[in-house]
């Protein structure tokens, strides 16, 4: 990845825009980011990582911090990123979520973090994507790293620097295979371990389906299952020939058995038909006598139709009698109410003239009436016309009076509302300053945290480097004696050979023949078993001092990490007091709070002056309506009194009540009573005409039912007399008869049609029983009656005797069916355990071979990563023992876990000493040195390995202040010489030194306004 154009915005100390074009650095690749510290050096990096990840350089920084303090509301907060990779370009553009101004109304409202990629092809957009996770997921395949691994091997921010130099095994195999991509030897141990287990599972399933079935047949091996087999064959078929014996012999009693079934069903079939003709033998005296009842019963009910008819017209006759009294009654009672109705009609027709005559006098007094009540009016009119002025002048005084006071009111209003007007302007600033000092808050915290995080990583470096010195020293120690115990074998050795030596002898050891000083005894002896315990002892001292040594390189990597992230943050607070920020942070907020009431106050002061506006507007019409009200209302008044005078003109010279209401209840009495008299009139004619009416139709009703009374009665007559003459006919002496003939159920002619049909059934019944008797007497003539029951337990006995025969005959068949399958079956078990056995020891000795279990003892992913380790640190060393004028090498550690999660280690070897050391005993210069060629050497194999990650960009934050000028000199070379293959190398130094050795330049310089700006300078020297 190459950065061609970073476009910045609002973004940590940069207020205003600035765009950084890196394509004129193609020239000069090597370039300097310089600058005061302070001025946001770093934030170029941050900028680059965030646009691209999310995050800041450093993980001590989160988004919320990364907007500037002094942008405000107006300002928007993004980072804008044209890339290059593998010649394809790409461009991206993100924001963090802030406070801006709203875009509708006052205030603020949240900027959402937001995130565009864009695939780009000669400056157009081909694909784009916008949901966070899509584009993370994007970049990552496009980059080859996540955000840490990018932070630890491209962008190297600081504090940062040294986590691979210092990263234990497992994080420095992680990002090693992400870089060379070694996922592809794990998947290749993990297929060939599924493989093998497959080919194993398949086996063991061969294998035990042979056992099961050999288990089955309680065989041993498959020899003898042939064996057994052929036995049970032999069973079978003797079971087979005794089976068809049996089923001949039951075959024999079977027919023997139909035989005598078939004669004793004709003895039984005789017995049943006597007992068949005895019974219903039985039945004739019975039927005979139904038959009399039924016979009699049927001749009563032809008579039935006649005594309905006759009964009938009894009721009939009756029933028109009743209602011919009812008629008589009703007359009588007619004939009275007509003759009094009569008398009150004729009375009223005498009343009638006088009743006219009250009628003319009353349309008199109406008129009358109605012109008092009008005079009435009038006089009410006036007087109240006249009042109306007079209060319509007085409300209009009033009105003009409130009109004037409320426009009092309303200029106070609008005044104190631009006051509070003018206070809450500043809501937006002290959500802006809250905000800050919320960002500033976090960040001390963050402070705080990390500076106790640091005391704890320095007591527990101190604790592991006092556990290594103390190792150390115990092994220094156990060495020591063990030198000593050696020189003491030495020179007991020599006062043994001392002892045989004779002037004049050769020595057996230098051949010498004089011998002038021989060795003296020794005072301690040591034995070989005294000197392996000891270098046992020291062997294991050795251990536990390398694990210790090991263990305090981890802490002082943890430790340098902690105050590299405690340094960062004490920078941004940029001297800021927490308990300053906490107090600040209250006055704000409580000046927010009167702002945001002063703003609450403003908007209900507002919709008050704007009721007051409506309601003076309102009062301005209502007062020139009561004006204009009041002149009508005179005006009304003098017409008033006019309609009064000419009113009492028409009254005047009639004998009348003096009061309009004396007169209107003298009208309304007469008037009453004169309706009484119209309405007793009206009621007593249509009384008289209603019972006239009713009376006459009353007499014709008593007529017409009089005659049909008549004819009813006579008709009755004849039907008496045919009905006893034919119960005479049908032998019944009287009704009497007849009735008894007919009681109970023989009235139902369904019941009769039963008895009837139950009769000529009982005939026929006993006709067939007669027949069917004689028959069977005829088939039974010349038989024996046999004994069913010894033939019935011969033909049971030999169908069980077959049966059992059968199924023991049929389960052997089965068993031998089972038998011949599991033959075959066992027989392609054995030919296809052969082919897996030679396919088992192929596979799992490659698996056991690629997982580490045999051979080297090592896995493949893991010994690939060691050769690329190697391939590091060699590129590595061809640098650091430049830089380091010879004296430093990088080798690696104890492999012993290279099987395990482990034998990635790696230290330090010192040809000044000729020993090696953890990596954490070097010094800071020292440390940068062994960093800056591990990251070069890193990128080298890298580059150069076909399927890796491209590392076309190195940034590197600080370290090159704790070099001397000369070692500076060595480790600008080694990145002179590295950007000649093409990469892009970027380092952040305010040292000055660099100016004048570095051509290219980002210069990153504060404004007088608080922020701070960026630009590329080339050239080949300091002007």
């Amino acid at each position: 990845m190459k950065p061609e154009i970073l476009t910045i915005c609002a973004f940590g100390p940069y207020q205003k825009k600035v765009c950084l074009d890196f394509s004129i650095l193609s020239e000069q690749p090597f370039f300097l980011i310089h600058g005061a510290t302070g001025a946001g050096k770093t934030s170029i990096f941050d900028a680059i990582c965030y646009a691209l990840y999310g995050e800041a350089a450093t993980e001590a920084r989160t988004p919320r911090m990364l907007r500037n303090r002094e942008a405000g509301p107006e300002d928007d907060t993004y980072v804008d990123l044209t890339f290059c990779v593998r010649d394809t370009h790409w461009h991206i553009r993100r924001n963090p979520e802030y406070m801006r101004k709203a875009k509708r109304g006052t205030g603020l409202a949240r900027q959402a973090p937001e995130v565009v990629l864009e695939r780009l092809e000669d400056g157009k957009v081909m694909e784009s994507w916008t949901r966070d996770g899509e584009v993370q997921a994007r970049i990552v395949r496009l980059l080859g790293f996540q955000c840490k691994q990018f932070r630890q091997v491209v962008l190297l921010p600081q504090g940062e620097f040294r986590r691979f130099l210092m990263a234990d095994t497992s994080a420095r195999k992680e990002i090693m295979k992400v870089l060379f991509n070694t996922e592809i030897y794990q998947k290749l141990e993990d297929k060939l371990k599924e493989k093998a287990a497959e080919v194993s599972k398949s086996y063991e399933g061969i294998a035990e389906k042979q056992r099961l079935y050999l288990a089955e047949a309680d065989a041993k091996d498959e020899a003898e299952f042939t064996a057994l087999l052929k036995e049970r064959e032999q069973q079978a078929s003797i079971l087979a020939d005794r089976t068809a014996a049996l089923q001949s012999r039951k075959e024999a009693s079977e027919k023997e058995r139909d035989a005598a079934r078939e004669t004793m069903a004709k003895f039984t079939q005789a017995d049943r038909a006597a007992d068949e003709l005895k019974r219903w033998e039985d039945t004739v005296p019975k039927d005979a006598e139904a038959k009399a009842l039924l016979d009699r019963a049927d001749r009563a009910a032809a008579l039935l139709d006649l005594a309905k008819q006759l009964q009938a017209a009894r009721q009939d006759a009756a029933t028109r009698g009743q209602d011919l009294e009812a008629l008589r009654q009703q007359g009588m009672k007619l004939a009275a109410s007509r003759s009094r109705a009569k008398e009150r009609f004729d009375t009223v027709q005498q009343q009638k003239p006088a009743h006219d005559a009250e009628r003319e006098t009353l349309i008199v007094l109406q008129g009358l009436l109605e012109v008092a009540k009008e005079l009435e009016e009038a006089k009410k009119d006036a007087a109240t016309k006249q009042a109306a002025g007079e209060k319509g002048k007085q409300e209009a005084a009033a009105a003009k009076q409130r009109l004037a006071e409320m426009e009092q009111q309303l200029k106070a209003q609008e005044q104190q509302a631009e006051a509070l007007q003018k206070e809450a302007l500043a809501i937006d600033s002290l959500k802006l300053r809250e905000q800050n000092l919320l960002a500033e808050q976090e960040k001390a915290a963050a402070a705080a945290t990390s500076k106790s995080l640091v005391r704890e990583a320095a007591a527990s470096h101190g604790q592991a480097a006092r556990a290594a010195e103390t190792a150390e020293k115990s092994w220094q120690a156990a060495r020591a004696a063990l030198a000593h115990l050696r020189e003491l074998a030495r020179e007991a050795r020599a006062v043994l050979l001392a002892e045989n030596l004779e002037e004049g002898e050769p020595c057996p050891v230098c051949g010498a023949t004089h011998h002038p000083d021989l060795a003296k005894s020794v005072t301690e002896v040591v034995t070989d078993g005294m000197l392996e315990e000891k270098e046992r002892d020291v062997s294991i001292l050795e251990q536990q001092y390398q694990a210790a040594a090991a263990k305090a390189q981890e802490k002082a990597g943890q430790l340098a990490a902690a105050e590299a992230k405690a340094e960062a943050l004490v920078k941004q607070l940029d001297g800021e007091d927490p308990a300053g920020l906490a107090e600040e942070l209250a006055k704000v907020r409580a000046a927010l709070r009167d702002a945001q009431e002063a703003a609450r106050m403003h908007d209900s002061l507002l919709k008050s002056i704007e009721r007051g506006q409506q309601s003076e507007a309102l009062l301005k019409g209502k007062s020139t309506e009561l004006e204009r009200k009041a002149a009508d209302s005179a005006a009304a008044a003098a017409a008033a009194a006019a309609l009064m005078l000419d009113k009492q003109e028409q009254l005047a010279g009639r004998e009348l009540p003096a009061e309009p209401q004396a007169l209107m209840r003298q009208y309304q009495q007469r008037e009453k009573a004169w309706q009484a008299a119209e309405e007793a009139a009206a009621a007593a004619e249509r009384d008289y005409h209603d019972l006239d009416t009713r009376y006459h139709a009353a007499q014709s009703a008593w007529k017409t039912k009089r005659e049909e009374l008549l004819r009813s009665q006579a008709q009755a007559a004849d039907l008496q007399q045919g009905f006893a003459e034919r119960l005479a006919q049908a032998g019944f002496a009287d009704e009497a008869a007849y009735e008894e003939a007919l009681q109970g159920s023989w009235r139902d002619a369904r019941y009769r049609d039963e008895v009837r049909q139950e009769l000529l059934a009982h005939e026929q019944a006993l006709h067939t029983a007669q027949t069917n008797f004689s028959a069977c007497q005829k088939t039974i003539e010349n038989l024996k009656k046999p004994d069913l029951a010894a033939a019935e337990d011969d033909a049971r006995a030999s169908q069980q005797a077959w049966q059992r025969a059968l199924r023991e005959s049929s389960a052997a068949e089965t068993v031998l069916r089972s038998w011949q399958k599991r033959q075959k079956e066992l027989a392609a078990l054995r030919e296809q355990s052969g082919a897996l056995t030679e396919a088992y020891a192929r596979i799992t000795g490659l698996s056991e071979l690629a997982s580490g279990k045999t051979g080297s003892r090592v896995s493949f992913q893991t010994y690939v990563l060691h050769s690329l380790l190697d391939d590091v640190m060699e590129m590595a060393n061809q640098r650091l023992l430049i830089m380091s004028r010879g004296q430093y090498e990088l080798h690696a550690g104890q492999r012993q876990r290279a099987n395990q999660q482990g034998g990635l280690d790696m230290e330090i070897f010192d040809h000044y000493s000729g020993y090696a050391r953890p990596l954490a005993t070097l010094s800071g210069g020292e440390s940068f040195l062994a960093s800056l060629a591990l990251a070069l050497g890193l990128a080298d194999v890298v580059q150069a390995c076909a399927g890796g990650v491209r590392l076309d960009t190195m940034f590197i934050d600080e370290g090159f202040g704790t070099l001397d000028s000369e070692t500076l000199d060595v480790a600008l070379k080694a990145l002179f010489e590295l950007q000649k293959s093409g990469r892009l190398i970027g380092i952040i130094s305010h040292v000055e030194e660099l100016r004048s050795r570095i051509p290219a330049r980002l210069e990153v310089t504060k404004t007088k306004s608080g922020g701070s700006t960026a630009h590329f300078e080339l050239g080949t020297a300091e002007s």
